[in-house]
């Protein structure tokens, strides 16, 4: 049995640990709005059509598995564009990749439509810095998560402020998370 002093600490105990709880959820909860992962345009339609344009079985599986993930997201869906079939997005890699701003593991260059509401993305074509991804020892995973960053910014993502995001601007750690899910939702439903 305990006694009237031991419940009495119980109880405060888990008190304590319940307002504690309900303060972290706040704060996390403050951080996920404040960090959102913002967009700058988006397609027409939902489903797009992609091709892979590289000789490189390797980097192939790599764009295919970032396609996946987007999929399975459930906003968009991407397509493997028909033989013959202009594709909207091409998905390719590089021997090295260089721009203004330094060496890049991956660029996406883009062409879009300016609307009063928003932009509306008419083709893109992402690529992957082979060079760099193997001199720095990027794994197929963290190739991967490269790939689906290009791929966000084709979809019309920016790049995010919270390092837990695909969409961060230097990382090869992150995936898509609950914020790029958001983002890639408010860009195509409205």
């Amino acid at each position: 049995m305990l006694s009237k002093f031991t419940k009495w600490a119980i109880l405060i105990i888990a008190t304590v640990v319940l307002t504690l709880a309900t303060f972290s959820s706040t704060i996390i909860a403050s951080a996920t709005t404040n960090t959102a992962t913002p967009s700058w345009g988006s397609w027409e339609d939902t489903t797009i059509t992609y091709k892979t344009s590289t000789s490189s079985s390797y980097y192939k599986g790599v764009w295919k598995n970032a396609v996946k993930r987007w999929n399975s997201v459930g906003v968009v869906q991407l397509k493997a564009a028909k033989a013959g079939q202009k594709a909207d997005i091409t998905l390719t890699s590089s021997a090295s990749l260089s721009t203004k701003s330094g060496k890049l593991a991956g660029y996406t260059n883009y062409s879009y439509l300016k609307k009063s509401n928003d932009n509306e993305i008419v083709s893109a074509t992402s690529t992957l810095n082979r060079s760099l991804l193997s001199k720095y020892h990027y794994s197929k995973n963290q190739r991967t998560n490269v790939a689906t960053h290009e791929i966000g910014h084709a979809l019309g993502l920016s790049h995010s402020k919270s390092k837990n995001s695909v969409m961060y601007a230097s990382d090869r750690y992150a995936s898509i998370d609950h914020q790029d899910k958001v983002a890639l939702q408010n860009a195509y439903t409205d």
